[in-house]
């Protein structure tokens, strides 16, 4: 079994907003995953045993723009310039209270289906891109996993 270490793609479509000051938030590590060290493009990035990805990244000294206006910008890049299929957009809340929009993404590698979520925070002038992907059928598995680690994400 191959991890897949690369970034996931909307890491390229941020990547020229990038200014880390290290990261300002919490994330527990979601039950079956392992916490990856030394992740270069990431603030934080979790995998499990079969290579299910989780990640959080902090966009410090973003452009203004709202959480919409961000969801807008990901949507057209993942659908538009990717080809990506937007399966579900959905507005969520973490238990912390902080709003934001996550949006799924479906692809087909050879004949197998693929989930790519993304969900955008936005908050004191940075945003957050939490992103998880994998098969549909790990995605689906691990569907309660990634929704309480998304629940416990935290801005410090």
């Amino acid at each position: 079994m191959k991890i897949r270490t690369s970034s996931l793609p909307l890491g390229l479509c941020l990547a020229l907003l990038l200014s880390a000051c290290g990261p300002s938030f919490t994330q527990p590590t979601p039950d079956g995953f392992v916490k990856l060290k030394n992740q270069h493009n990431y603030d934080y990035r979790a995998v499990t045993a079969d290579g299910l990805v989780y990640s959080v990244k902090e966009i410090s000294d973003a452009a203004k723009g709202d959480t919409a206006f961000w969801a807008k910008a990901v949507e057209n890049k993942m659908r538009i310039q990717a080809g990506y299929a937007l399966i579900d957009k959905k507005q969520v809340a973490t238990s912390q209270g902080l709003e934001g929009t996550q949006m799924q993404f479906g692809f087909d590698r050879g004949k197998t289906p693929h989930l790519y979520s993304v969900t955008l925070f936005t908050k004191n002038d940075s945003i957050f891109v939490i992103e998880s992907g994998g098969t549909k059928e790990l995605m689906e598995a691990h569907r309660s996993d990634l929704e309480a680690a998304l629940q416990s994400f935290r801005v410090n």
